[in-house]
């Protein structure tokens, strides 16, 4: 019988040392050959091959002898508590560890972290980082080359929480400090933790211990570097001495994203011009003494997005996909780098008494040159209003062609309705997950947010999506019901706006995909580009259909585009899927392998991309590699049978689906 999660769990304390606590029992598992394979499993991917576990911990023995110990470290593990043994599942060719059976330290303290909590065992910095598995270093050099890698990952996620953390203007200002000051302590040389410290301390008004950092700083940087802190850094702490520096946004550090053409799932080719200018919206920095509202700026940015995605000679950057970059100096030219970036539209907020007070300008990314500046005081219900003719002014500017007459309204804003617009954030944020007790608390939030603001079309289409990856993803008790939810959820979006290209798009692809309409589906995509064609995330919508029915070339070209057209987009994930996809059904197998495995490691619950990539990994036979995708999807989706997935499979050509469906069953999964 297959488990998917466990009232009681295993935990394991993977700081300072490590070892394994059994629920019931003050029994430790402390062997250190069976911790490391729980360890390994739990902080890494749940499912490896016995060949990759038993090379990684008994690299220096025989193959044969290495594998004899992995099965004795396995036995005595599932012998140890019944837990483990539901936990710990085995077959010829994989060990798979149950994801909701245990629970790890490390991840706790990232979930605390979240919550706006320090642990005390962050505040030890550094160290902490050198604690977890703390001596395992010992066990492999593979394992330690492994162990190397996962403590910086940890390292990384702690500091993207951290900084975020800080960032938020609704936690006390002393605990804002102190995790400026843990990050730093975790980055102890990074200039850029350094520099937010001193202006957060600043901006809080304790001048002094912005300055008690940079000494530090200093002296850490000449201690072990024998070089002083940049210009920047430098200025930064002269402006605080001298009293005179302006007041900058409170806004989380992002770390420098890698390079364009090492992202898994990209290629060079993204940096190829696609014809129309493109344009990105950074978030507007909050300036003065008194607090924004929680997400205020993001939905004025959102209003921007919306508008300016309608004008077919622009391009636009999504939100999502550039939110991390926009604390960055150099924003201009990463944006210009990365994405192709020609105009950036960016400016600051002000809370006035009665209203705001908006700065905003346009300049180019490539000379820095400002194109058009507007400044404006308006009341909180104007705010949108205002907002949305700046969007106007900018289509304006940028395409001096087009007449008033030709943009579109969009439905106006009302700040009444920022509760609604959080819980709509909040359930994307869950839904990015894929996790299916987070996907239903995100479907109850998006139910509300939709109730609440009934006239708000990106909420409708937010819920479309979470019914259509429910449905996919294999955890609908009603298909059937929840597909006509989601077609009624589209038809309502439309209803309020004709002219939504998503809307269009999403149901589009879903009428295609679950019925097979694809005629039908390819008007909505024809329309949907004409009122959106330059969304990323409306060319998203069109790939699959195309794929499955015959037109890969043009889907290929469809999801190269919104690809270079997003970065950092949480859902990423499913923009490889899409493209891996399109390979597949244009035959090209070892694309189509790399793209879906760059997914994968994006989000490893995506069950159609597990599908699709598994039986890539068939065709160009890298058998282990298709067995444990197929062991992952069955982990996550147990009930899933290949022939119930074929009648119901989206390519047009029933050949192409029992074709499909071989590949699946020489993967490993039941038919």
């Amino acid at each position: 019988m297959t488990k998917t999660g466990c009232d009681d769990k295993i935990v394991l304390r993977a700081l300072g040392g490590a070892w394994i606590e059994l629920p019931g029992s003050t029994q430790r598992i402390t062997a250190r050959k069976q911790v490391a394979v729980v360890a390994y499993l739990a902080l890494d991917r749940f499912s490896a091959s016995r060949d990759l576990l038993a090379g990684l911990l008994w690299g220096d023995v025989p193959d044969a002898k290495a594998r004899a110990s992995l099965r004795q470290a396995l036995s005595e593990l599932r012998a140890a508590h019944p837990l483990l043994r539901d936990a710990l599942r085995i077959d010829r060719a994989n060990v798979l560890l149950d994801p909701g059976c245990i629970t790890v330290d490390t991840v706790q303290l990232l979930d605390d972290l979240k919550a706006g909590h320090l642990p005390p065992a962050i505040r030890s910095g550094g160290e902490l980082v050198n604690d977890i598995l703390y001596g395992f270093e010992t066990v492999g050099g593979r394992f330690a080359d492994w162990l190397a890698d996962t403590r910086r990952q940890i390292a990384g996620g702690y500091l993207e929480c951290i900084t975020q953390a800080a960032a938020r203007t609704d936690l006390p200002a002393t605990l804002r400090m102190d995790m400026a000051d843990a990050a730093l302590g975790l980055d102890p040389l990074g200039e850029n933790h350094c520099r937010f410290a001193m202006q957060l301390a600043d901006d809080l008004g304790d001048i002094g211990h912005a300055l008690q950092t940079y000494a530090a700083f200093y002296s850490r940087m000449e201690a072990e570097l024998d070089m002083e802190p940049s210009l920047a850094t430098q200025d930064l702490a002269a402006s605080i001495k001298m009293g005179a520096m302006d007041r900058k946004p409170i806004v989380q550090i992002a770390p420098d994203p890698p390079p364009l053409d090492h992202l898994p799932g990209l290629t060079a080719t993204a940096k190829t011009r696609h014809g129309r200018p493109v344009l990105a919206v950074l978030p507007l920095t909050a300036i003065g003494a008194q607090d924004l509202k929680e997400h205020l700026t993001e939905m004025l940015v959102d209003d921007v997005v919306m508008k300016i995605a309608r004008q077919r000679e622009i391009s636009i950057i999504s939100r999502v996909s550039i939110r991390h970059l926009a604390s960055r100096p150099d924003v201009a030219a990463v944006l210009q780098k990365k994405l192709n970036v020609r105009y950036l539209l960016s400016g600051h907020i002000r809370v006035i008494e009665g209203g705001y007070h908006l700065n905003i300008e346009l300049s180019r990314t490539d000379d820095g040159l400002l194109l058009w500046a507007h400044s404006l005081e308006v009341s909180e219900e104007d705010l949108f209003r205002a907002n949305s003719e700046t969007a106007e002014q900018v289509v304006h500017m940028l395409v001096p062609q087009l007449h008033r007459s030709e943009l579109s309204d969009i439905r106006v804003n009302d700040i009444s309705n920022l509760s609604a617009y959080q819980k709509l954030l909040k359930a994307q944020e869950l839904v990015y997950t894929l996790s299916a007790p987070q996907m239903e608390t995100a479907g109850h939030l998006l139910r509300d947010a939709v109730q609440t603001w009934p006239a708000y079309v990106p909420a409708r289409v937010a819920l479309a999506d979470w019914y259509s990856l429910r449905v996919g993803q294999g955890w609908s008790d009603t298909p059937v019901e929840d597909m006509t939810a989601l077609q009624q959820t589209l038809e309502q979006a439309l209803a309020l706006d004709a002219r939504s290209g998503r809307a269009m798009a999403m149901l589009g692809h879903n009428i295609a995909i679950y019925g097979r309409r694809y005629d039908e589906a390819f008007m909505l995509f024809d329309d949907a580009l004409r009122a959106t064609p330059g969304d990323a995330e409306t060319l998203l919508w069109t790939g699959p259909a195309l794929a499955y029915a015959d037109r890969e070339t043009v889907a290929i070209e469809r999801l190269t585009q919104a690809s270079r057209l997003t970065l950092d987009d949480p859902l990423r994930f499913r923009y490889d899927h899409f493209l891996s996809v399109a390979h597949f059904a244009a035959g090209d197998m070892q694309e189509a392998a790399r793209v879906g495995l760059a997914s994968m490691m994006r989000n490893s619950r995506y069950t159609s991309n597990l599908r699709i990539t598994a039986g890539a990994c068939v065709v160009i036979g890298d058998m282990e590699k298709a067995r444990e995708l197929a062991t992952r999807l069955l982990l996550l989706e147990p009930k899933f049978r290949v022939s119930n997935f074929i009648s119901r499979q989206a390519f047009r050509d029933p050949a192409r689906r029992a074709d499909f469906g071989d590949l699946l069953r020489k993967a490993g999964l039941p038919n």
